[in-house]
């Protein structure tokens, strides 16, 4: 081997025992100082409370209802403050409940309606409430 390679790999070497060395105290003080710290097995977890959800009840129209108007009032229930969003072939709302009843009027196409309610509650992380209803808007004229 020529002169340079040997001192090439003997630093190498020398240089590998020092860090290795370093990384060693390092993870030994690292481990010391957490295990002065106070235990964290007394400190009180805090977990999300488990929140009942108010499901969507509609009161108006019924599933499978008959209208023969143009537009059908929906009325229902759900949770105060919830963003709720109506989704029809015609028009989308979306507004957020002030009180736990609602009441808005979509327009209807001619034959059948599917309207998508879907509601998402303050506050609760994953909870959407989603409730689907089929209405027959039948032209009696």
């Amino acid at each position: 081997m020529k002169k340079e390679t040997s001192i090439a790999v003997g630093m190498g070497i020398v240089f590998g025992l020092i860090f290795s060395f370093l990384v060693i105290v390092n993870t030994q003080k690292n481990q010391s100082v957490s295990q002065k710290t106070p235990a964290q097995k007394n400190r009180p977890v805090k977990t999300q409370q488990q929140t009942i959800v108010q499901p969507i009840l509609i009161s108006e129209p019924n599933d499978s209802a008959i209208i023969g108007e143009a537009s059908v009032k929906i009325k229902g229930k759900i949770d105060k403050n919830s963003f709720v969003v109506i989704q029809s072939q015609i028009k989308d709302i979306s507004f957020t409940t002030k009180t736990e009843e609602f009441e808005y009027t979509i327009p209807l196409s001619l034959g059948e309606n599917i309207i998508h309610i879907s509601a998402y509650p303050r506050g609760v992380a994953g909870k959407v409430q989603e409730k689907e209803l089929r209405v027959y808007y039948l032209d009696s004229k």
